[in-house]
């Protein structure tokens, strides 16, 4: 037979103790009295049939049993608010969880996001940044756009945006090298290169292209504050650049040939959505030109 779980009261009095040592600046803490904190600290010791505390001065210190009971505790508690967490978007009936890769989120996504709360003014989004996902679970995540058609019974894809690599670099870079024709234009800057892909670009060889280079990094974000501090050109996804296009903070250099990168996919729940927002989203998402200006 097990035993009764202790209340989650005495876990928060535990915790607290076991991180202040001592019960009245736990009581303090929890804004309990002092001998409501030993109660729950008794009721708890009397639960695992041991001391979890000895005196200290004129305070308390975890036994070897209460170490590695806080432990279990410390676990435990996390996870009650990790949980509350995970499910607060579901107070608000106008919210939706939006799933992209950062470098989506951080370009594209983020210079239309205004637009969207335009359109929307209650709309409340929970963006999670993550590189891929290959499947929805309607507790964590009611669309995704990602770079694979998601196919299941339990899922709808559709196309969303077509993208392509680019060749970018600063203001100051460009006005000097816009007049260049390609390839030349390519030995008159260091290039800044992503460890994912050493070679630049699959043409570099064909024009026997030995390129200087300024910067390695191993990530899209990197890669365009690079170019925005003029350490040379960067080939990046036409999306990931899209704000800092818009910006001005940096300039592509339309004469170098851009590389066509995969689709991006939407998906959602073939199931009722979480909320109303989850198809509204979708139909805005939809209804975007599939090729960023």
């Amino acid at each position: 037979m097990h035993k009764r779980l202790p209340p989650l009261q005495s876990l928060l009095a535990f915790e607290a103790t076991a991180a202040l040592g001592s019960f009245s600046r736990a009581a303090r803490e929890l804004s309990l009295t002092q001998s409501a904190i030993s109660h729950q600290i008794l009721n708890l010791e009397t639960w695992v049939g041991q001391a979890l505390f000895s005196r200290a001065g004129r305070g308390v210190k975890l036994t070897a049993a209460g170490e590695l009971f806080s432990q279990t505790v410390a676990s435990a508690l996390k996870t009650l608010r990790d949980g509350r967490e995970r499910i607060e978007p579901y107070r608000n009936p106008d919210s939706v969880i939006l799933a992209c890769g950062p470098a989506l989120a951080g370009g594209w996504l983020m210079a239309r996001a205004r637009e969207l709360r335009l359109a929307y003014p209650a709309l409340e989004v929970w963006l999670s940044t993550r590189d891929e996902l290959h499947e929805i679970d309607r507790l964590d995540v009611d669309l995704i756009i990602s770079e694979r058609e998601l196919r299941s019974d339990d899922m709808q894809s559709v196309p969303l945006l077509r993208d392509a690599a680019l060749a970018v670099c600063g203001p100051e870079t460009a006005r000097r090298l816009r007049a260049l024709p390609f390839p030349e234009v390519l030995t008159r800057a260091p290039l800044i290169l992503d460890e994912r892909r050493p070679e630049w670009a699959p043409w570099m060889d064909a024009h026997a292209l030995t390129p200087r280079r300024a910067i390695t990094v191993d990530d899209t974000a990197l890669l365009l504050s690079a170019a925005e501090q003029e350490l040379g050109i960067a080939l990046v996804s036409r999306l990931a650049a899209d704000s800092a296009l818009a910006a001005g903070r940096v300039c592509a250099l339309e004469q170098v040939p851009t590389l066509p990168l995969p689709t991006l996919w939407l998906t959602r729940s073939t199931l009722a959505p979480r909320t109303p927002s989850v198809q509204l989203v979708f139909d805005w998402l939809r209804a975007l030109p599939s090729t960023p200006v």
